[in-house]
């Protein structure tokens, strides 16, 4: 028997085409195609037979497994063949290149001369594929909910917030035992002093205040609910910067919600429901965005 150490070169002989059509798959149109060039293809076999004794069929199957072998490492034969899809045209007897287009509405092939008599074809010209991916997760645009910081009863942090906390308040020069005094004198202090005077000295208990000038109701200015809330930002102001612990304290809530957990009142508070108007809470937060931008 004939045996080679070394491997045999076998090479493919080069063949001549006759021109043949294919359907395009996107827009059903017949394109004609003629191989103009196959170049030579050599590969190379071990075989204790001489490559000019190798049967013909042998031959075709050595480079159908050759091909097989390619195959495997390049992907399967429907996307390499769409990917290396070249194909020519004849069209007033001028050889054109036809080319997908890029573009998404899957338009019909684009024809164009090719720059020179060799067909040379460029990566930019071959189709190009989308790959579904999964969807990225859509980005809220809504803020995360604000940490909430209640404050009314006294055994719970933060009574400090409320009006009826000890902390005595200097206004034009006169003392008042709470900002609750101030705040409850101010629906008198301009027409009424004199009752403005016997709430700020009537009792040093805030709760005093309240029901003193509930009593003298009908007395209470006449615009006093359209000025009532710029009235309770002026009281806040002149305690918490009369007390720096205070002002600290407030200032290290941060951007937290600042509320007034009556279950009593649904205007300064939040009411029985929870659904109040929370007054108290938003003045203070005034007040921290005002400190903030003073100190």
């Amino acid at each position: 028997m004939h045996t080679h150490s070394q491997p045999i070169g076998v090479t493919t002989e080069s063949r001549s085409y006759h021109p043949q059509s294919v359907i395009d798959p996107n827009t059903g149109a017949t394109v004609q195609y003629v191989i103009q060039e196959e170049r030579h293809r050599t590969i190379y076999v071990a075989s204790p037979v001489p490559p000019d004794q190798l049967h013909p069929q042998t031959m075709s199957r050595l480079f159908e497994s050759a091909d097989d072998l390619q195959r495997r490492y390049e992907g399967s034969r429907k996307r390499r063949r769409a990917e290396s899809l070249q194909s020519s045209s004849v069209r007033n007897g001028t050889r054109y290149d036809l080319a997908y287009q890029s573009s998404p509405t899957r338009s019909e092939p684009a024809f164009s001369k090719p720059p020179s008599p060799i067909n040379t074809f460029k990566r930019s010209s071959f189709p190009h594929y989308t790959y579904n991916t999964p969807p990225s997760p859509i980005k809220s645009s809504q803020p995360p909910p604000r940490r909430q910081i209640l404050f009314y009863h006294k055994h719970e942090p933060y009574y400090e917030f409320t009006n009826f906390s000890p902390h005595p308040v200097t206004y034009k020069g006169k003392v008042y035992p709470t900002s609750e005094h101030l705040f409850q004198s101010f629906k008198f202090l301009e027409h009424r002093p004199y009752l403005a005077e016997h709430i700020r000295t009537c009792s040093d208990r805030p709760s005093v205040a309240f029901s003193e000038a509930r009593r003298f109701q009908p007395e209470v200015r006449h615009d006093w609910l359209s000025v009532n809330v710029q009235k309770m930002d002026d009281a806040l102001w002149h305690k918490f910067t009369q007390h720096d612990s205070l002002k600290r304290k407030l200032l290290a809530t941060g951007d937290a919600e600042l509320i007034e957990n009556s279950d009593r009142d649904a205007f300064w508070g939040i009411g029985a429901d929870g659904k109040g108007r929370n007054e108290l809470g938003k003045a203070l937060e005034r007040l921290r965005t005002r400190l903030r931008n003073n100190w």
